[in-house]
């Protein structure tokens, strides 16, 4: 199964402007292209995975590099707490873990 990145881009996007609230206007660029980049990271990992080129485990540490990149851009987004940052992440992985661990085959989100 492959990752539809522009769907779980725009879910992930959703989910966390739920979370970042009335902040979200200044931050919007930022949970765009973050997703984005994150969603073709997913697409990647799976297209990874389904060749053997990595393992379950390798997979699970590419996303947690990747959950702490994306992390340390918005940190540096003015006005944005930590907790709110790691709340926005967490809803916009929640929002896509059915799709991306459906697509990979194992619980990697």
């Amino acid at each position: 199964m492959t990752i539809n990145t522009n769907d779980v881009a725009q879910k992930m996007m959703e989910a966390a402007k739920i979370v970042v609230g009335d902040k979200w206007p200044a931050t919007q660029s930022y949970f765009e292209s973050e997703s984005r980049i994150f969603a073709e990271r997913f697409a990647s990992i799976a297209a990874l995975l389904a060749e053997g080129a990595i393992s379950q485990a390798r997979a699970q540490s590419h996303v947690q590099f990747q959950k702490e990149a994306w992390e340390t851009v918005l940190l540096a987004v003015a006005g944005l707490t930590q907790i709110m940052v790691e709340q926005a992440l967490n809803a916009a992985l929640k929002a896509v873990n059915e799709v991306v661990n459906k697509a990979v085959g194992f619980a990697l989100l």
